[in-house]
Parts: structure tokens; sequence; C-alpha cells
């Protein structure tokens, strides 16, 4: 497992990665998160795990995890998430002070957050609530949020991030990699350059969060969002989709009068394979 210590020098940040995953990483960008560092295990159970085990042992935020391969994903709502190799398997940890309230923004700015650095490289991404990523209706990318609580305020928190490149996908689901090359996006040809844009992406969703507030994050967000507008069929009848809530609920309109959905309660499925 190589360990990166110093993003800034870029001989060894390459070196490292170059012998995890055989090509080379330069994360010079002043973009990316000041002071982070990188672990890069070949093999591992989970990123997030890996994180809090690191955590344990001593280690200090900001730290990334990023692997070729995971036996144990973990995806939201205790499900699992196949990470065979070909895929981005990456993991931030960052230090935090926020009340065990805000707990659900961490998936809305890490998801525009890494949304918005995609499209910024021509890849027409859009959200899927709550903690999705699309393209042409089908699942690119999955978010799976941590924290710790003491006193009722998070003081540690992680952002998993699996995202297909040229891994094998489900029918529901779309792989990166064979997209940029029939488009002939230029810009992300390599999972390197998907690690820099997603911790690109993480790193302008804390900071704005941070900066704005949750209020900017969720009108961004409702700039990508996929399915605003649509009809939805809910036990309470059939209504539109209107938008979702600071605390990342979907606000859906049935006869002239919003309900609140909690996350988990209910699938919004993908346009195209299921």
């Amino acid at each position: 497992m190589a360990e990166i210590s110093n993003v800034g020098d870029g001989d060894w940040l390459n070196q490292a990665w170059q012998q995890d995953h055989g090509q080379p990483l330069c994360l010079n960008r002043p973009d990316i998160l000041s002071g982070l560092k990188i672990i890069a295990p070949a093999c591992t159970d989970s990123t997030n795990q890996l994180l809090w085990d690191l955590r344990h042992q001593g280690y200090q935020p900001p730290l990334a995890a990023i692997a070729r391969e995971q036996t144990a994903g973990r995806g939201q709502w205790g499900r699992s998430w196949q990470s065979p190799p070909g895929g981005l398997y990456l993991s931030l940890w960052l230090a935090t002070h926020l009340p065990i309230s805000h707990s659900p923004h961490l998936v809305l700015w890490s998801a525009w957050g890494i949304a918005y650095a995609l499209v910024q490289h021509g890849i027409p991404v859009q959200l899927k609530w709550p903690n999705d990523l699309l393209l042409q209706g089908r699942k690119l990318a999955g978010i799976k949020t941590e924290s710790k609580i003491s006193g009722g305020i998070i003081t540690a928190a992680i952002v998993g991030v699996g995202i297909n490149w040229i891994n094998p996908v489900p029918a529901t689901g779309i792989a990166l990699g064979p997209f940029c090359k029939a488009q002939s996006i230029q810009s992300v040809t390599n999972l390197t350059d998907l690690a820099e844009i997603t911790l690109a992406g993480l790193t302008l969703g804390w900071h704005r969060y941070q900066s704005e507030g949750i209020g900017a994050i969720v009108a961004d967000y409702l700039q990508l969002f996929a399915h605003r507008g649509r009809e939805i069929s809910l036990p309470q009848g059939m209504g539109i989709i209107e938008s979702i809530t600071p605390q990342g609920e979907l606000v859906v309109v049935i006869d002239q009068r919003r309900e609140i959905i909690l996350p988990g309660t209910i699938s919004l499925g993908y346009d195209q394979g299921g």
C-alpha cells in the first residue's frame, strides 16, 4: 500500500500511484484540498472502513483512500457496492464540526460537487435523489457518507464514492470510459484523470458548503436534478416532483399539497435498462 504524504511533490506521488495502479497520478492542482494525503491500496474491503481504521491508528485528516478493488464496498441503506477492478473507489475523510442535524448535508454537497466537476469536463451528468450520479439516465456513480458523532457534533466525516469507469456494470448502470471514448472527450482518459476530477469536485463542494451554506448547495443541486418536474406514483396519489429540502428530503406536489418523502423510502428508478 502506497502512502502519499505530499500532494505537491509530483515525483513521489506519481511513483506511489504507479506502484499500485500502473499509471501516474498528479494531484499538484490548486483546486484539490490543501494538505491532502492519499492511501492507495491495490485491494481493500472498503475504502471507507480503511479510513476509519487509519483514524484509530492515529492518522489525521484530510486523508483520501483510493483502491483498485474493494471486496466489501458499502452503499447507502446497508446495500453492498460491487467494486471489481476498472472502477474508481475513493473515500475522503474530513475533520468537521457540524451539528448532527446537518448530517444530510454531506450527501448533498458531495454529490453536487462531483457532478458539477464532471459537467465542467463535458460530461452531461445529472443527479438522482439523493446520492447517485446519472449519465444518459443510467447509474454512473453512488455516494456513501459516514460520520462520527460526539456531544451532538459531527467531528469526522467520510465521503465514499464509487464511479464506473471500465468495470462491468448492470443493465441500469453505465461506464464512463466507453462514453468518453465514444464522445471524444479528451480531458478524462483514464482513472488518474477521474480521480483528480472527483477530488476537485469534493473540494469545491466542501468549500462552497462552508462558505455559502446549504441553501446555495440545494439551489445548484436542483439545476442538475434529473427528476425535477417529473410525475411520480405514490401511495398518496400521483404527484409531480418539485424540489428537495436542505435535509435531503424529496418534495412532491399532490393535488396542490406538498408531501415530504424521506430518503431511502422510495426509489426514483432509472430511465434506461430498468
